[in-house]
């Protein structure tokens, strides 16, 4: 009888306990597998984990806690626990925390190679999928007693696995909410509609569409990530004009994804360049015609928020609420705080000044 790798028990009940892969079903049970321990594995938790926190962008322990919360809001990963795996000083003993670990970074990450691999073996496989800046990357190394990596002297490229990081928890369809830039609705929202897909090269494009007094204007571009962010150069088929998104890349499953949307007001005769806020919130599959039809301007109380949740598939019990004033305190609904604009007539006085000094 094989015996059941002391990752798979779980400190409470000493049972077997299956695992997810992130973002699939659950497989077989560990005592199904047999995957050999590296001898120095345990010894590289703490390395292993700060380089989590380098990948991921974390400066602090309690930002990595908070990666984990959000894939899993009941982790074991919290504070004082972290506090003693990141020191060394002891090791998970419930396979969840493994499991967990594999969701905040996604596939290919697997909860047995996270507890399995070597230093070297994670350090290997984290760098084909996050930016690693060496010098900090050489200090995880030196505190591990590990010597620094040696330098690549290959020319600095990113792959198309770490451009497209993350492509597989942003890709779907959303309902899109950001504050009004025309100035007849200031003080509203606009509601759009946001699909994310890859195409036949397996690279992300992202088409934005907006209802403008009854016109339906799209936007589309290709969304590049390196797992942390995305951003994509959108090119609005009305006007040829270019806007710009840049958003940040949250951890499956990816239900709410905020960031900035910049370009030029499109009915506006100044047109001024603008930017505010804008929240993607995924949809349930095979609701495009209704996402279509919610499409305009609705106005940014928390009462309007509610019935469009509901229409994406969502609850609207429970802390619906708090959520929807979130959002609107999120977005900075009013025109003050909401909406950084430029208008071109707001430079005369300035252009003027500046041409007397003009040499010749």
């Amino acid at each position: 009888m094989r015996s059941v790798p002391s990752y798979a028990l779980d400190a409470d009940r000493r049972e077997p306990v299956s695992y997810f892969e992130p973002g699939g079903p659950p497989r077989q049970g560990l005592a199904d597998i047999c995957i050999p321990a590296a001898p120095d594995a345990g010894n590289h938790l703490a390395p292993k984990l700060r380089l989590t926190s380098l990948a991921l962008g974390c400066s602090t322990n309690k930002e990595l806690c908070a990666r984990f919360a959000q894939c899993n809001p009941l982790t074991l990963f919290i504070p004082q626990n972290a506090y003693k795996w990141l020191s060394g000083k002891a090791t998970p003993r419930a396979s969840s925390v493994y499991e967990d670990w594999a969701r905040v970074l996604g596939k290919p990450f697997t909860a047995p190679f996270l507890a399995y691999a070597s230093f070297e073996e994670f350090q290997a496989l984290v760098s084909k999928h996050f930016a690693l800046p060496q010098t900090a990357l050489d200090g995880i190394r030196v505190e591990a007693g590990l010597p620094p990596a040696p330098p690549s002297h290959a020319p600095a490229q990113l792959s198309p696995g770490l451009v497209q990081r993350g492509k597989g928890w942003l890709e779907g369809e959303y309902l899109a909410l950001s504050p009004a830039w025309a100035s007849t609705e200031r003080g509203r929202l606009i509601v759009g509609m946001a699909s994310i897909a890859a195409d036949d090269q397996g690279d992300l494009q992202i088409r934005y569409t907006e209802n403008l007094f009854g016109r339906q204007v799209a936007m589309r571009g290709a969304l590049v990530s390196d797992g942390r962010t995305a951003q994509s150069a959108l090119t609005c088929s009305y006007t040829q004009r270019l806007f710009f998104l840049a958003l940040n890349v949250p951890t499956p499953p990816a239900n709410l994804v905020g960031g900035i949307l910049a370009g030029a007001a499109i009915h506006d005769s100044d047109a001024r360049a603008s930017a505010c806020r804008i929240l993607l919130l995924r949809s349930a599959p095979g609701l495009s015609e209704s996402l279509a039809a919610r499409m305009g301007y609705i106005d940014a109380v928390a009462d309007a928020l509610p019935a469009e949740f509901a229409a994406l598939g969502y609850r609207t019990t429970g802390p619906m609420p708090a959520l929807a004033a979130g959002i609107l305190d999120y977005l900075g609904a009013d025109a003050a705080s909401g909406i950084c604009e430029a208008a071109p007539r707001s430079l005369a006085p300035l252009e003027r000044d500046i041409d007397r000094l003009a040499i010749g």
